[in-house]
């Protein structure tokens, strides 16, 4: 059986080359050292992570064409450049049934706050 002393360094290797462990510490490739408790999250960034490509997956497939012609690509490449602003717009659009108002739509009865007039500022 192996023992590793948790002094010396141990360095990992395959597809965690670059991560390895320290003094009781795991760092990353990039020197970034993590504590023991900061592993407790990593199942909520993976979380984070995976709900972030299902949206822009979502979004790229959801995106309406611009009005602008997109530049033309070779047969072997693929765009997948989104615009998420505007992909978001169009979701929130979707969600509130919200469009363009037409020409016989009502003018919108919501009031704008303000702070009101701002104290002198000494100078």
């Amino acid at each position: 059986m192996i023992e590793i002393d948790p002094h010396d360094r141990t360095d990992l290797t395959g597809p965690w080359a670059g991560f390895g462990f320290q003094g009781g510490h795991m760092f990353t490739p990039e020197g970034h050292q993590l504590e023991p408790g900061d592993m407790a999250w990593w199942s909520l960034t993976c979380n984070i992570a995976r709900e972030w490509r299902l949206m822009m997956a979502q979004a790229r497939a959801e995106m309406v064409p611009r009005s602008a012609p997109p530049p033309k690509a070779s047969a072997t490449t693929k765009s997948s450049v989104i615009y998420l602003a505007e992909a978001l717009r169009i979701r929130r659009e979707r969600r509130s049934g919200v469009g363009a108002p037409g020409p016989g739509a009502e003018s919108s009865n919501v009031v704008y706050m303000s702070r009101g007039p701002r104290p002198r500022q000494r100078v």
